[in-house]
């Protein structure tokens, strides 16, 4: 049985990569590049673009943002590091 990844080795993975990420209020942040997160699990985002219900269009377009960690995201995701 596969060991379950510890969440800050998953996120060093991260740092560098375009990510999605989920929001617990249902919001999705896309395309943006992880630059740095901290111990709470805050992410640091530069140019990420929050798309409507659907994740279909582009609502906005952010410069850098930060996302609070732990009670705000849902999941973060990230094709290319996964190789897609």
């Amino acid at each position: 049985m596969e060991r379950p990844q510890q969440p800050m080795k998953t996120l060093q993975k991260l740092v560098g990569k375009h990510v999605t990420i989920r929001l617990k209020n249902n919001k999705v942040l896309r395309g943006g590049v992880l630059v740095n997160y901290d111990d709470c699990m805050n992410l640091i985002i530069d140019e990420g673009e929050e798309l409507d219900q659907k994740g279909e269009n582009v609502v906005v377009k952010y410069g850098r943002l930060v996302i609070r960690g732990g009670t705000q995201i849902l999941y973060i995701t990230s094709e290319e590091a996964m190789g897609g």
